[in-house]
């Protein structure tokens, strides 16, 4: 049975989006006034809030899966590694 891999695309999203924060914070040093501030409040952060949430809900779909993969598993199959 292949295994269902959700940790991998999270942590490429994840680190996406520490570059992303990474060159916004870069940006900033340059471009800081009221249009800057709204592209961050209205786009930046909720963005960042939405894949926090994606993330941590990635993490519990993982162990969920994990878990069932496990249940799944003819008793001989179980202590087998995969």
């Amino acid at each position: 049975m292949k295994r269902v891999d959700f940790l991998s695309p999270a942590a490429r999203l994840e680190d996406a989006m520490k570059q992303l924060e990474a060159a916004w914070m870069a940006t900033r040093e340059h471009w800081n006034d009221s249009i800057s501030q709204k592209v961050e409040d209205e786009y930046l952060l909720p963005l960042h809030g939405q894949v926090r949430t994606m993330l941590d809900a990635v993490s519990k779909m993982s162990v969920k899966m994990r878990k069932a993969e496990q249940d799944c598993l003819h008793p001989r199959e179980r202590n087998v590694s995969l």
